[in-house]
């Protein structure tokens, strides 16, 4: 009856370990095509409204697109409560298809990082679909205190050796590695890491609240800087082999 603080987490079943959750959907799902379609959006922060609205779009268009799932590129949140993960994520869900979702830097602001590890799993994760691997990683660096652990470089390279199981990858994080919230100090290894296994079909990121397709690097790899929802717009993203193309939707 009574909230005696706003940082309190209390989940019920239909908000917790979603991305566990979700990529079971994903994995379950019976392709029809040989090209993985995904929607992606990120930096909702407080923009409600607009999560609504870019369920619904995505909704009218999953079929006729033939979208296989949803990334939302972090900050769920702005300030880390867990009311603001609630109700972002009560948008998420009108979805008629799977979603992930990674972390932000506003995402961990208070008790964020435990509101979202209660709500979405852990920050680091990875899964297979259709032979190719989506390896999500936390880069906000800044938000612990660029003690050298964030990103987790080592992860990062076991996660895109080559094995039997995958032949490309895709790397999403929130804060990419030539910004000020990203530790200086790893930039270098990440972006070598990126591209030490010629794996990385693109890697894809939030956190700069526009719209851009740039290699940032003398590498090849392609990046892609998802708008902030607030623009009204977002990112369908289709991957044809060694092939991707990028359009983007307006809200």
């Amino acid at each position: 009856m009574f909230e005696y603080s706003p940082y309190v987490i209390d989940f019920n079943e239909e908000n917790t370990d979603l991305n566990n959750k979700n990529i079971a959907k994903i994995l379950s799902q019976k392709k029809s095509n040989d090209t993985i379609t995904i929607a992606i959006t990120g930096d909702t922060h407080r923009d409600f409204d607009e999560i609504e609205v870019f369920a619904d779009t995505v909704n009218n268009i999953y079929t006729e697109e033939n979208i296989d799932f949803v990334i939302h590129t972090g900050d769920i949140a702005d300030f880390g409560l867990p009311k603001q993960y609630l109700w972002g994520n009560s948008n998420l869900q009108k979805l008629k298809i799977p979603y992930i979702v990674v972390l932000g830097n506003h995402d961990i602001v208070g008790n964020g990082e435990e509101a979202y590890r209660t709500m979405f799993g852990n920050e680091n994760f990875s899964f297979i679909y259709d032979s190719i691997k989506f390896i999500a990683i936390n880069t906000n660096s800044r938000e612990f205190k660029f003690d050298g652990t964030v990103p987790d470089i080592n992860w990062l390279d076991s996660q895109l050796k080559p094995t039997s199981e995958f032949t490309k990858a895709v790397v999403i994080f929130h804060v990419p590695p030539m910004d000020l919230d990203f530790d200086s100090n790893l930039e270098e290894d990440f972006s070598k890491i990126i591209s030490k296994y010629n794996n990385v079909l693109i890697a894809i990121h939030g956190h700069t609240h526009r719209f851009e397709v740039y290699t940032p690097y003398d590498d090849g790899v392609i990046y892609l800087n998802v708008d902030t929802i607030a623009h009204k717009n977002f990112c369908i993203v289709k991957i044809t082999k060694d092939t991707v193309n990028i359009e983007t939707y307006d809200l």
